[in-house]
């Protein structure tokens, strides 16, 4: 097939229900872009589309194997489908369209902090992995930027982690951004051919995030699927590091004196831990001027330890940080002097038609001594509280009480007897929080609850119908209970 660009955008249509089909798009004979997707011929159910701006006037051959007719089911406009959040989720991010998974690349500089994301524009299932982008000034509002980069021969993308090189010792310039990022050869069809395998990639920004450069492999191939670098800098021993997951429930540290050059200090096995590594320190709430090292993993498992720059000395068994499994490739952001901020994707089940995914509210980590060991904490980044204002605060004498929720997102504080577990009803889904503390910060936005219990060693979240905020919660087995109401805006 044959077609001449005619504008910016290549909209294509997908039906949920048709069978796959690989695209593959060349230009003057050279391959720029592979994807799978459920091509809605006969049916359609919603439009995405391809950035084709660099090729107007250009002829691109799409080789697939597709009846001719599906021809006139493509067609190029100057503006990409329109992204209706009308019924989405207020306070947690989604993709415009299409599939997202891991937070990638999190990083804050100049007050801006960026949300790069795993991502498939085509459709509502995994595969086809891009780095999305969006910004925020406050963690809570995101404005969508669309793609940075794409797959290529080289493998799709990967998770990966961001860093700003204000010393400039990679020598991109001062202030460059660095993205380092796994390219997984041999996951499409293009990386296969070249007889590619999961690879540590460099990508650099010189415009504060807006575009990424690809500059080719940092770390050849160690074993199996290794993937997923984080890189930090370690000022005691005066190197950056890199955690990476290697295979099974292996991990290797690397040094660098230059973000370029990578050296092997240390490798380990961690029981029931894979992928989506970090390593971070946390202070210790209730011992001043104590600080301990977490070692981090996907599913929220880590351990508790001591780290000098090389090798990281586990001084706790695997422990769990959350009380259910939505959570999942949580990443700390760089370029946050005062505190520790994770995001995590919520891996919902719901497609809602034409997006699937969405990311966490971020949380301000630390640790707390309990029980002679130490639980990381979470709470909720600071900055929700802009969006939030005090509604109702009442006693509750009744064995249950109904709440309507009015189609906006709602936070509510609510404490329960001691030996008792708080349950609350919202759609269809009943939701038990057992905590020693009886008290529990309790988010409901559309298709999700998040909650805080325990000063917040205990954390989970919890999918529910996108209709169930327009009806009511009924909490039972509760006390009291404080309601803040949603603001649009962070003028609160």
């Amino acid at each position: 097939m044959l077609l001449t660009v005619a504008a910016d955008y290549l909209w294509l249509p997908v039906d949920r229900k048709a069978d796959t089909v690989k695209l593959h798009f060349l230009c003057d004979g050279a391959k720029f872009q592979e994807i799978d997707i459920r091509l809605g011929i006969e049916h359609v159910e919603y439009y995405t589309s391809m950035d084709t701006g660099s090729y107007i006037g250009k002829a691109i051959e799409i080789k697939c194997c597709l009846p001719e007719k599906a021809l006139d089911v493509l067609c190029f406009r100057d503006d990409p489908p329109c992204q209706d959040d009308t019924d989405r989720p207020q306070v947690h991010f989604t993709a415009g369209i299409g599939w997202i998974n891991d937070p990638n690349g999190l990083i804050c500089t100049d007050g801006i902090y960026h949300l790069f994301h795993q991502w498939n524009p085509y459709g509502t299932e995994w595969g086809n992995m891009h780095w999305g982008h969006a910004v925020s000034h406050d963690l809570i509002s995101w404005e969508r930027k669309g793609i940075v980069m794409a797959p290529d021969s080289s493998g799709t993308l990967y998770s990966g982690c961001g860093w700003q090189d204000k010393a400039d010792v990679a020598g991109f310039g001062r202030d460059a951004l660095l993205f380092f990022y796994t390219a997984s050869g041999g996951c499409n069809q293009w990386s296969i051919e070249a007889g590619n395998q999961h690879t540590q990639h460099l990508a650099v920004s010189t415009d504060g995030g807006a575009t990424l450069q690809k500059q080719g492999i940092i770390l050849p191939h160690i074993k199996g699927g290794n993937r997923d670098p984080k890189v930090f800098y370690h000022s005691q021993s005066n190197a950056y590091i890199m955690v990476l997951f290697l295979d099974d429930y292996d991990f290797a540290l690397f040094r660098s004196q230059d973000l370029i050059h990578w050296h092997e200090s240390h490798r380990f096995s961690a029981e029931k831990m894979r992928e989506c590594p970090d390593l971070f320190e946390l202070p210790v709430e209730n011992e001043p001027d104590v600080r301990k090292w977490v070692f981090w993993s996907a599913d929220g498992y880590y351990m508790i330890g001591r780290f000098d720059g090389y090798r990281f000395s586990p001084e706790s068994e695997v422990l769990s940080a959350y009380s259910t499994a939505m959570a999942y490739a949580a990443q700390t952001y760089a370029g946050v002097e005062d505190r520790v901020i994770s995001m995590a994707w919520l891996r919902t089940v719901d497609d809602h038609g034409n997006y699937r995914g969405m990311m966490s509210v971020p949380n301000e980590l630390s640790l707390v001594k309990q029980n002679g060991g130490y639980r990381v904490c979470f709470q909720p980044v600071r900055e929700l509280w802009k969006y939030f204002t005090k509604s109702e605060d009442r006693k509750l004498s009744a064995d249950s009480f109904r709440l309507n929720l009015n189609g906006e997102p709602t936070v509510i504080e609510v404490t329960w007897e001691k030996g008792q577990k708080m349950e609350m009803v919202i759609g269809n889904r009943i939701i038990q929080i057992q905590a020693d503390g009886c008290r529990a910060l309790l988010l409901v936005d559309r298709g999700m609850v998040e909650y805080w219990a325990d000063g917040g060693t205990v954390y989970g979240a919890v999918e529910i119908d996108g209709s169930a905020l327009n009806g009511c919660i009924e909490l039972k087995q509760t006390q009291s209970m404080i309601v803040y109401e949603y603001c649009k805006t962070a003028c609160c």
